[in-house]
């Protein structure tokens, strides 16, 4: 998505194709068989780029949406786009599932693959483009849930929901260093919703991953946080924990190490945390030895902390806006 925001009032079916296309990926958008008439199709439309993620606010017509195989190409973003029913029902189809959304559920869509989508009788829909790297390892998990309805209610779903009306509201106020937190927070909640599960039901081992980091994400500010601690609380061995993350390719203590020293990477280029001291943006997610943040600034970034504040400068947010777009 190009940098800024972007806004487009009472446009036709051709334009949303376009808006909606420069947003995520090409799709086709034409007009519900009760928007035939010319001058019956409307659409309004918010957008804004929030870190590597692209936020949509679409109110308008009935239409139908479809990524067909021939507009996917190898050069295509691993997108996932992520869909809250404000308003009216929409039938989803893709691959093999298909379910009808209705108003305050969630869906999915994998970009990568072919899909179409029908809204009925008009629409007020929050859409998110979200990379697949994004969510990592709980991409495959989220990925399975494609096209399925998923309802708002309660839970971590109730709380992702609330989140994401408000953004809608907000979408033109939030520039600066604040859309990188918003993305995380929304990067985090999407997946607290799309693997929280009801109680007694057996988690598979990836499943149970997903848990655990999201369990470890929640804390990460604790300094006692470890494989101890995270085991326990989920009622298994030390033992099972590292041969879970075994699986994964990295062990437990590597992830966090690296989840943690992401933020304090983040922290230390956002100059709201100008009159902090290294130590205390450190230890807001739980490091407290200072050789620890700069053996590691060092090794990920290649850079001591004070090089990462020297070279930010005024311009560090419009760089980061042309490499999105």
């Amino acid at each position: 998505m190009s940098e800024g925001a972007l806004h487009v009032h009472r446009v036709g079916a051709d334009e949303l194709q376009a808006a909606a296309s420069s947003i995520l990926a090409p799709l086709a958008v034409t007009a519900s068989h009760r928007e035939r008439k010319a001058d019956a199709f409307r659409a309004d439309i918010d957008a804004a780029a929030m870190g590597r993620l692209a936020v949509a606010r679409i109110r308008g017509s009935g239409h139908l949406v479809s990524r067909t195989a021939r507009a996917i190409t190898s050069t295509d973003p691993e997108l996932l786009k992520l869909t809250l029913r404000r308003s009216r029902p929409a039938v989803a189809d893709q691959g093999r599932q298909q379910s009808r959304a209705g108003v305050g559920d969630f869906m999915i869509l994998d970009m990568t693959r072919p899909y179409r989508l029908e809204v009925f009788d008009g629409c007020d829909v929050m859409a998110v483009g979200i990379p697949r790297t994004e969510l990592g390892p709980h991409a495959d998990t989220v990925v399975r849930q494609t096209a399925q309805r998923l309802p708002a209610e309660t839970g971590a779903q109730a709380v992702l929901s609330a989140f994401l009306q408000g953004l809608g509201r907000h979408l033109d106020e939030l520039t600066g260093p604040a859309d990188a937190y918003v993305a995380d927070a929304l990067v985090s909640l999407l997946i607290a919703a799309f693997t929280e599960r009801t109680p007694g039901r057996m988690d598979t081992a990836t499943e149970l991953v997903d848990r655990i980091r999201v369990y470890a994400l929640a804390n990460i500010s604790d300094p006692s946080l470890c494989v101890g601690s995270v085991a326990a609380a989920h009622g298994i061995s030390d033992r099972q924990l590292h041969c879970l993350f075994h699986g994964t390719g990295t062990s437990f203590w590597t992830w966090l190490r690296h989840e943690r020293l992401s933020r304090i990477h983040r922290d230390l280029q956002d100059p709201v945390h100008d009159g902090r001291t290294i130590a205390s943006v450190a230890a807001r997610w739980g490091v407290h030895d200072p050789r620890h943040v700069a053996r590691g600034l060092k090794e990920h970034y290649g850079q001591t902390a004070r090089e990462l504040r020297q070279e930010r400068g005024p311009d560090v947010l419009a760089r980061r806006l042309r490499r999105l777009g």
